[in-house]
């Protein structure tokens, strides 16, 4: 059958992950100078304007941080619903491939992974949340606290995404083996589910430092169980075509 080379998913981009980590901490740091000067200004009795060209460098770096914390998240999601869609193309080449009783339990696996796409309106909430935050001053505290908030709920997502098709497939595989005597070498690689509670009061305590770690890390972590994915569905046609 080889239909895996048409169902290859695109990889997160991990570059742009650390880029973006990289432009908020200079945005923070650029802040940090910029009400520095401020200070410095009015403690001398003069108008604060010299810290003007570090206000703008500052909106500069938080907006370039946000684009690419946009397109590493959207790939997030993307990358996993595309996965959810490439599952169903191999589990229903495999149930056409089968037999009575094999076929019914195989389709009812497939009508369940349609449940597992990953929802990406949390996401454009948090980017809203983000962007408002970059002109509010103060207060940008409340907005971006608000945006975790959000940020939690769509991990939520993707952690139950990953998490139910990992044990989707492994029930469909260990049945198959025992049906059928197929064995497969590799196994999918698990993405570690994070708690959310915790995730929310350590992205608050750290400043957004543990969400910055969390960006680059979840990014390597779905490459991982995407190659893995691959490998297996791989596997599992080279199975059926002996």
């Amino acid at each position: 059958m080889a239909i895996s080379r048409f169902l290859e998913e695109s990889r997160v981009n991990v570059a742009l992950a650390i880029l973006a980590v990289i432009f908020v901490f200079l945005a923070v740091v650029v802040a940090i100078a910029g009400a520095v000067v401020a200070v410095q200004e009015m403690a001398s009795g003069r108008i604060p304007v010299g810290g003007g060209g570090l206000i703008a460098l500052t909106l500069v770096f938080g907006i370039l941080g946000a684009i690419f914390q946009l397109i590493v998240l959207y790939q997030w999601s993307s990358a996993m619903n595309q996965n959810v869609k490439n599952t169903e193309q191999v589990l229903t080449s495999i149930k056409e491939r089968l037999e009575d009783p094999l076929r019914g339990e195989v389709g009812f696996f497939l009508n369940r992974v349609e449940e597992y796409k990953v929802i990406t309106w949390p996401f454009w909430v948090y980017l809203v949340m983000y962007i408002i935050g970059l002109f509010t001053g103060w207060y940008a505290f409340l907005f971006n606290l608000i945006g975790f908030i959000f940020v939690a709920v769509y991990l939520s997502s993707i952690f139950k995404s990953t998490n139910k098709l990992s044990d989707l497939k492994d029930r469909i595989y260990q049945y198959l083996q025992e049906k059928k005597g197929i064995t497969l070498p590799e196994r999918i690689h698990r993405i570690k589910r994070y708690n959310i509670i915790l995730f929310i009061i350590l992205s608050v305590i750290t400043f957004a430092i543990y969400w910055l770690y969390l960006l680059i890390k979840l990014s390597l972590e779905i490459n991982r169980y995407l190659e893995s994915d691959e490998k297996v569905r791989t596997q599992l046609e080279e199975a059926f075509t002996r």
